[in-house]
């Protein structure tokens, strides 16, 4: 029987939702789940020229009001007739989001025009992930973020922020992701948040990378095995004048294909913060006259099992085909990593920044 599940993401400015859109579609698309994104109907609005300084904040939000209902009603028709029996339909702030800049009497107005009561909002949605501001508790890394539509300090940030803590107060399934760790392990707990909430299995804390021999049979063995999935992956490398890395991304699965392109940046000597937004093709090929020719390419295709409870990735790269890298990801607490028969692993290189992609567009070797 086919679930779809409407989850929210909100918070202020620079919180990483659109970052988190970008990376659930990888991480839950390989665990066989199909993902609709929702994106931002402000910022869409917005970015194309109808904004709260043309015409007020009230009337403002009613055409984001607008904007938000026919996209999650289209968003949830598609997810009753895309193929797969586990959907997710992760919206980028939601309707109580409005609230936050007209207040609730105002806001009970505007919704009574769409025939719906002020209580029944919380009920569109099954679940509300906060993710708070970087302007709390981790100012250095705000503004990082590209959006064009983006003009708040930080002090409004927060101030954005608190008010969505506000609206969205009485969701019954709400939780409030902050900034006590770094970026990389906000992200990690948005999607633990998410898996928890499936009743699925729950996200890892730590890979492991081994270089291993491959042959013709490696793929028909590796078909047999739970929840087999291929995607075929092609990611170039930019030129950065910032000393940012910078590449894009683009991954075919069954002939459904899905572009991105990420930046990461330093902000200590051992603390980077990697963002990633998903881009429409027209986006992407702008992006093609930025790629760094010095780098080659990386052409490979994954393959994702799972083998003894635990979740594995083969990439088979273009450039070999007798090795390839197998990455398997661990729960913490558990060390063992049982590895199938039919693989023979040459060694370890979990720390090995040789075996990195970045370094593998460089000398396509091994």
């Amino acid at each position: 029987m086919k679930t779809i599940k409407k989850i929210v993401f909100t918070g202020g400015p620079c919180s990483g939702k659109t970052t988190f859109m970008s990376r659930a579609e990888e991480i839950f698309g390989e665990r066989g789940y199909r993902v609709i994104v929702d994106n931002e109907s402000a910022t869409d609005l917005i970015s194309g020229g109808i904004s709260p300084a043309t015409m007020g904040m009230y009337e403002f939000q009613k055409y984001v009001i607008t904007l938000q209902l026919t996209k999650e009603e289209l968003c949830y028709k598609a997810a009753q007739e895309i193929q797969g029996d586990k959907v997710l339909l992760f919206i980028d702030r939601g309707i109580k989001d409005d609230e936050s800049y007209v207040g609730k009497e105002d806001f009970t107005k505007i919704l009574k025009g769409f025939d719906i009561n002020y209580e029944d909002v919380n009920k569109r949605y099954d679940m509300v992930i906060h993710l708070v501001t970087s302007a709390k508790g981790a100012e250095e890394a705000y503004g990082f973020e590209s959006n064009s539509a983006r003009y708040e300090t930080i002090d409004q940030a927060r101030e954005m922020d608190d008010m969505a803590l506000k609206a969205w107060e009485e969701h019954p399934n709400r939780v409030v992701i902050g900034n006590e760790t770094d970026f990389e392990v906000k992200m990690r707990k948005a999607i633990q948040t998410v898996f928890e909430y499936l009743g699925d299995e729950k996200p890892v804390e730590v890979f492991k990378k081994y270089l291993v021999e491959i042959d013709k049979d490696i793929v028909e063995n590796i078909k047999k095995e739970v929840d087999y999935s291929n995607v075929h992956i092609i990611q170039h490398y930019l030129i950065s004048t910032s000393g940012n890395e910078r590449r894009i991304r683009m991954r075919d699965k069954n002939g459904s294909v899905v572009y991105y392109y990420s930046e990461a940046s330093y902000i200590s000597t051992n603390e980077r913060i990697k963002k990633d937004r998903i881009l429409s093709e027209r986006q992407y090929n702008e992006y093609v006259s930025e790629i760094d020719k010095s780098l080659n390419k990386i052409d490979k295709i994954r393959h994702s099992f799972i083998y003894d409870n635990l979740f594995y990735k083969l990439d088979i790269f273009d450039f070999d085909d007798t090795k390839a890298l197998l990455s398997v990801q661990l729960p913490e607490g558990i060390e063992n990593v049982k590895i199938p028969s039919y693989i023979k692993v040459i060694k370890e290189v979990t720390d090995n920044n040789a075996y990195k992609n970045y370094y593998l567009a460089k000398s396509q070797k091994y």
